[in-house]
C-alpha cells in the first residue's frame, strides 16, 4: 500500500476521475475512493475537489503530487536497478514527446527498443514544448524529446536538426523552384502556428528580411496541412512533418540554415535508471543514421556535447 497510495492519487489526477483511475489499476471505485479518504485523512487536509465535470487537485494537492511522482519513480529506478542487477531488463519508461518526433521517429526507437527487451512497457505522451517543460520538472515523464530550451536543472542531449519546410499545393507557382527563400514568403498568406507551437517557424522569424502576411493560426499540424490545402495561405513545417506527404501538397526546403535542434531533456544521465540509459543510447544511434540518411552536404553537423541547465540559485533567507 505504501506505493499503490500514491500511484493511486497519480491516475485520479491525470483521468480526472475516480472511475478512470479505478479502470486504469484495476480497482473498484469505492476502493479508490477509500484510498483517497484515507490519504486525507492521514495528510490533513483535501487533495481533490470537483470541478465541472471532473477531479482536480487542490493547491495543497498539487504540492502533494509532486512528490508522489518522485516516490513512485524512484521505487520504478529501484526495481529496475535490481532487475539489471539481476540480468533482467524490465519497468516503465514514461516519454514526452512533440508531435512531429511522434510521427515516426520516436515510434521506430519505442520499436527498436522493445525487440531487445520486450517487459519494458512504455508510457508516451504527447505535448507542445511548453507542456513537455512543465511535465519534465514535475516527474510525470522520465525524459522529453523536445528543443533545447529545457527546463532549469536539467540536461539536454542533442540528437538531430530539423530543417524547416515550406509547405504549398502542388500546383503552386513555388513548386517549380528546388529551394525557396525566406524573401519569396514575403507577402504571401500565411498560416503561423500558434505559441508553443512555433518553434520551426521561429528559427526563420529571426531572419529581419522574412516579414510574411499572417493571416491565420493553428494549434495542430493537421489543420496547418488542411488550411494549406484549402488554398489559404503557405507555412512552414519541420523537416520530419514533411516527411508525411500529405494529398495535394508538396514541401520545399529553405535557403538557409534554418533549423531547429531537437534532443533528449532529462534530469541526468549518469543517474538514470539502466532501462532509460540503454533507451537513449538506441535514440542516439538512430538519430545518428537518421543524419547520415539525409546526404546533404549542406547540413551543419551536430553537436552531440550534453548541455545542461543551471539549477535556480535558492533564494537568500
Amino acid at each position: 500500500m505504501y506505493i499503490s497510495k500514491y500511484q493511486v492519487f497519480i491516475q485520479v489526477v491525470e483521468s480526472g476521475s475516480l472511475t478512470g483511475a479505478a479502470r486504469r489499476l484495476g480497482y473498484s471505485q469505492p476502493g479508490i475512493s477509500h484510498i483517497i479518504n484515507s490519504m486525507e485523512q492521514e495528510m490533513g487536509f483535501k487533495l481533490l475537489i470537483r470541478s465541472k465535470d471532473k477531479m482536480i487537485p487542490t493547491e495543497n494537492g498539487k504540492k502533494v503530487l509532486y512528490y508522489c511522482y518522485q516516490i513512485v519513480r524512484n521505487e520504478t529506478e529501484l526495481q529496475e536497478t535490481i532487475s539489471s542487477i539481476n540480468g533482467l531488463m524490465e519497468g516503465i519508461i514514461r516519454v514526452g514527446a512533440q508531435n512531429s518526433m511522434l510521427l515516426d521517429f520516436v515510434p521506430s526507437i519505442v520499436y527498436r527498443f522493445s525487440k531487445l527487451y520486450s517487459k519494458i512497457e512504455f508510457h508516451i505522451l504527447e505535448g507542445s514544448s511548453q507542456q513537455l517543460r512543465e511535465q519534465l520538472p514535475q516527474g510525470s515523464i522520465d525524459l522529453a524529446f523536445m528543443v533545447s530550451d529545457i527546463p532549469k536543472g536539467f540536461a539536454f542531449l542533442p540528437l538531430l536538426h530539423d530543417y524547416a519546410r515550406v509547405i504549398m499545393p502542388e500546383d503552386h507557382p513555388f513548386a517549380e523552384y528546388d529551394r525557396i527563400s525566406p524573401v519569396m514568403l514575403n507577402g504571401c498568406d500565411f498560416i503561423m502556428p500558434i505559441s508553443g507551437y512555433d518553434d520551426v517557424v521561429n528559427s526563420v522569424l529571426n531572419n529581419k528580411a522574412f516579414h510574411p502576411n499572417i493571416r491565420h493560426y493553428a494549434a495542430s499540424d493537421a489543420a496547418v496541412y488542411a488550411m494549406v490545402a484549402n488554398g489559404m495561405g503557405l507555412s512552414i513545417v519541420s523537416e520530419l512533418q514533411a516527411g508525411h506527404p500529405h494529398d495535394n501538397l508538396i514541401s520545399r526546403p529553405l535557403d538557409g540554415d534554418y533549423y531547429r535542434l531537437l534532443g533528449i531533456a532529462t534530469k541526468t544521465v549518469k543517474h538514470a535508471a539502466p532501462a532509460v540509459k540503454e533507451f537513449i543510447r538506441i535514440a542516439q544511434k538512430a538519430a545518428s543514421e537518421w543524419e547520415e540518411s539525409r546526404a546533404d552536404p549542406s547540413r551543419q553537423p551536430v553537436d552531440t556535447k550534453i548541455m545542461e541547465a543551471p539549477e535556480e540559485p535558492e533564494e537568500e533567507k
